[in-house]
């Protein structure tokens, strides 16, 4: 019974925070809405077709942006140049 507690929610074949968009087009009917709610759920569809979660591609898409360089020390025990 508590096996699957730790997966993400799945509505059908998407993940649960795909519905967001869909209930702000519901919520207010505009084609801008409407716009934004497809875009959203063909975005969640496809990290979620890629195995991902939100989370886990905010994690990958910082690490693309920022490079795979992570330094020892912190950056506020760094020496600076003076």
């Amino acid at each position: 019974m508590w096996r699957n507690t730790a997966r993400p929610v799945m509505v059908v074949f998407l993940d649960a925070r795909a519905c967001f968009p869909v209930l702000a087009f519901f919520m207010y009917w505009s084609w801008t809405t409407a716009k934004i709610a497809i875009f959203g759920t063909l975005f969640f569809g496809m990290i979620s077709w890629l195995g991902l979660t939100l989370p886990s591609f905010a994690r990958l898409l910082r690490r693309w942006i920022n490079g795979s360089f992570r330094p020892a020390i912190p950056t506020w025990k760094r020496r600076r140049f003076a």
